[in-house]
């Protein structure tokens, strides 16, 4: 969430005032608009949840999901998706006349940036890859690089399917990242 460890927000916060998110969307590599999405579920049991868009007609692949407590294993590797320090890390790798060229046609309105990068088909992810050093019954353990605001993105086995859901880094500490395993996630898919 946005407002989390906001030093800015953390006096509104400190008074009482309760965020809420008022819309969301999601945006896919080679999709030039972003998808407007709700929250389906939220898990009690870990710090995952799932959303839900129309993206009929998109042509946006199913990505399979590992079956089984087997699919994670110790020193196996692992590839992990993600978008860590948000759209910082996309702007970072976009040329300075795009740059130039979103800034001028965003007039600084965040959403309306993020959608001018989605047309210039700037919305990638960021791909890291290692192995899996730990695998506990609530999270895996790796080491595929990421840091603050990669939550979220899948963790894949060397099968090409999803094994867990990054949620957490060891600041200071690349070798331990958390992921959580993809069964939480199926479970809140069930009806």
């Amino acid at each position: 969430m946005p407002w989390w460890q906001n030093d800015k927000l953390k006096e509104m916060l400190d008074q009482g005032l309760q965020p809420e998110i008022i819309e969301m969307t999601a945006y896919f590599p080679g999709i030039t608009h972003g998808i407007p999405i709700t929250t389906q579920e939220i898990s009690s049991a870990a710090d995952v949840a799932v959303v839900k868009g129309n993206i009929s007609g998109l042509g946006i692949l199913h990505i399979p999901l590992a079956e089984g407590h087997h699919s994670a294993v110790g020193g196996s590797p692992v590839v992990l998706l993600g978008y860590p320090t948000g759209v910082d890390a996309i702007l970072d790798r976009t040329d300075a006349a795009t740059l130039k060229a979103i800034e001028a046609s965003s007039k600084g309105d965040p959403k309306q940036m993020l959608e001018e990068l989605a047309r210039h088909h700037l919305i990638k992810p960021v791909v890291t890859q290692g192995h899996i050093g730990d695998v506990l019954p609530d999270r895996i353990v790796y080491d595929a690089q990421t840091t603050s605001g990669g939550s979220g993105g899948p963790l894949f086995n060397d099968q090409g399917q999803v094994i867990g859901i990054n949620f957490a880094i060891v600041r200071g500490f690349g070798g331990s990242n958390f992921a959580i395993p993809v069964h939480f996630g199926e479970l809140l898919l069930k009806p």
